[in-house]
């Protein structure tokens, strides 16, 4: 690990893309899979939580294997009390600091890259708004299917880990390690500020190139979205 901060003259939209390659996110899980991710991802974006027959539905019509899907699901979601799926792969009901509106229903995601790549996986325009840390500074993006539209200036930073660093196979893990490390800044000097002293390694991305990277690191999903 280091403490310091690197920007995107030092690391590349390629550079960033096989990063995440290195550490498996997203990880490969074969279009079935992709397809019954984008399709949980459209029943969350309806705001009311998705019910244990719904999903089954949903696994039936993506073509996996039924108690694999439930497996699979309850592996990467956020459930309520009831059991039904209320998050999943960074789209949730449930309160997150990045916020995320589609056709006037309010959502959030787990990490503020979500935003860029869930947009078009539903095939929606999402009004998007975001804190940076720090300052506290609100961030806000318009994100659909054929780009982002974002405030000049504005960045993200994007965290360049090892794969001895995170394990993929945990939710708490990537959401500790890799989403809370990535946020939306006003300007990159408020990036560089706020990246100097962690302990990992960052790329600095304008808004275009984090949705760029979303879409080749998810070009499965889109692709069968």
């Amino acid at each position: 690990m280091t403490t310091n901060a690197k920007t995107d003259s030092q690391y590349s939209v390629d550079d960033v893309v096989e990063n995440l390659k290195t550490i498996d996110l997203p990880p490969d899980w074969g279009d079935n899979y992709n397809r019954l991710v984008a399709t949980v991802y459209r029943e969350i974006a309806k705001g009311k939580p998705v019910s244990a027959a719904t999903a089954d539905a949903l696994i039936k019509n993506a073509g996996v294997e039924l108690e694999a899907g439930r497996e699979f699901l309850a592996g990467v979601g956020e459930m309520n009390d009831g059991g039904d799926i209320v998050g999943s792969v960074g789209l949730s009901q449930n309160q997150h600091p990045h916020r995320f509106e589609v056709d006037g229903v309010e959502l959030a995601t787990w990490c503020a890259w979500d935003t860029l790549f869930i947009a078009p996986a539903i095939k929606k325009l999402a009004m998007v708004s975001s804190n940076a840390p720090g300052s506290n500074a609100e961030v806000k993006l318009e994100v659909g299917p054929d780009g982002v539209t974002s405030p000049e200036g504005s960045v993200m930073s994007f965290v360049m880990l090892e794969p001895g660093d995170i394990s993929t196979d945990s939710l708490e893990s990537v959401y500790m390690l890799f989403c809370h490390q990535i946020h939306f800044f006003p300007n990159r000097e408020e990036a560089e500020q706020w990246t100097r002293d962690r302990d990992y390694k960052f790329a600095i991305l304008s808004i275009d190139e984090a949705y760029e990277v979303g879409q080749r690191a998810f070009a499965d999903m889109l692709r069968v979205a």
